[in-house]
């Protein structure tokens, strides 16, 4: 009797889950739509060749972590237990001001790839970043000014030979946009690697962006979200280290060739695995992204379709520690589901959600936000939320396809 009372409990809970899933979800009205979503409807093919235009679609995902700071203002470099004397004699990791930044830019060229063997633990996939957009240049030359004030570091490399006059000690432009390329480290979690390298993006020896089939591109555009520190194991050049959130706009010639309108995001949380970043990197990661879409009215058969790549231990206790989270979330316990979106007082739009798999944890969940329509209710945009709580990683891709 007991198993009979638990089975009918259960599927009162999953009816219930089941049906959150397509709240309506009202789309507030505005004049007109921003010409940032508008510019989602531009092809790729243009977007491939215009590095402005795509670190600007890129940069209109947000980003976030439930420990926007980290706790100490030092890291020191694996030495067991002599960390005290590393940083003694000035070798560290220094954070800038102990935030979490979000970075934004376009790949100097390939990645600084490890070896076949770790260093000790170490097994950096490394970024060079040149920004072009004012916030991110920016934030670079601020890194620079903080260089110079760490004069024994600085003159230790033999740095202070360069001219403080020029770039990028001097405020940025976009004309030397190129001098103030950021570096951005992370040590993927070992258990994963050998998936993210094949599913996600290069991450071992022999593999690199030119011949990874979701770049294809040595230089491709990227956003990436860490701590913003100086690197004083050397002159204290200012780095993202380590970047955990990692997302770009997938154009490769696939996208070209086939779906040259359709945009496809994807999108990786990682807990730096290195020894080095103990404090800053704490167990369960837990962090929320925000994508954007945007479709006509009349394209009602369209869909948003999230495709779970490599997913590591999700850990649920760490959602009740993400501040700030709506309360109608739900799980990713469907294939298809549909939100019906109130656009006038007559008139709603369905934009259906698909996944690749059911994922049952609470630890994994997804709403919209921001959802609006324009004056003439042609256009219907907003953003796909997900909020995920791991222990060492989640990447996925998420498909915004249009059907006319």
């Amino acid at each position: 009797m007991r198993n009979f009372f638990s089975f009918i409990l259960l599927g009162l809970f999953l009816d219930t889950s089941a049906s959150s899933d397509s709240t309506a979800v009202k789309a507030d009205v505005v004049s007109t739509v921003p010409s940032a979503f508008l510019n989602l409807r531009i092809s790729n093919d243009s977007i491939s060749k215009n590095d402005i235009l795509n670190e600007e679609l890129v940069d209109m995902v947000k980003v976030k972590e439930r420990d926007e700071k980290v706790p100490t203002w030092f890291t020191t470099h694996q030495s067991g237990g002599l960390g005290w004397f590393t940083r003694m004699i000035g070798f560290w990791w220094q954070a800038v001001d102990r935030h979490r930044y979000k970075f934004v830019g376009t790949n100097k060229n390939n990645l600084s790839m490890p070896g076949e063997k770790d260093e000790l633990t170490e097994h950096d996939v490394n970024f060079n970043i040149i920004p072009h957009l004012p916030q991110y240049l920016n934030l670079v030359y601020q890194g620079r000014t903080e260089q110079i004030k760490r004069k024994h570091n600085f003159k230790r490399a033999k740095a202070s030979k360069r001219d403080l006059s020029k770039p990028p000690f001097i405020p940025p432009t976009l004309q030397t946009a190129e001098i103030y390329d950021l570096h951005c480290e992370l040590t993927p979690p070992k258990k994963m690697r050998d998936s993210v390298n094949f599913m996600f993006y290069p991450c071992m020896h022999g593999n690199n962006l030119n011949v990874h089939t979701n770049f294809c591109d040595a230089k491709p555009t990227v956003g990436l979200y860490g701590v913003f520190v100086l690197d004083c194991n050397h002159a204290c050049h200012p780095e993202i280290h380590p970047y955990e959130w990692l997302w770009w706009l997938r154009v490769t010639e696939n996208e070209k060739l086939y779906d040259n309108f359709n945009k496809e995001w994807m999108i990786g949380f990682f807990r730096e695995s290195s020894n080095r970043f103990i404090l800053w990197s704490q167990r369960p990661r837990v962090g929320t992204i925000s994508v954007p879409f945007v479709f006509k009215t009349s394209e009602t058969k369209s869909y948003l379709k999230l495709n779970h790549l490599v997913t590591g231990k999700f850990l649920p206790h760490g959602i009740k520690r993400m501040k700030g989270l709506p309360v109608n979330t739900s799980e990713f316990n469907f294939r298809d589901t549909t939100i019906h979106i109130p656009i006038s007082d007559n008139k709603t739009f369905p934009l259906q959600i698909r996944t690749d798999r059911i994922i049952k944890t609470p630890a994994l969940r997804w709403w919209l936000s921001d959802v609006q329509t324009d004056a003439a209710n042609k256009w219907v945009w907003g953003y796909f939320n997900i909020v995920v709580s791991v222990r060492d990683g989640y990447t996925a891709r998420l498909e915004s396809i249009t059907v006319k």
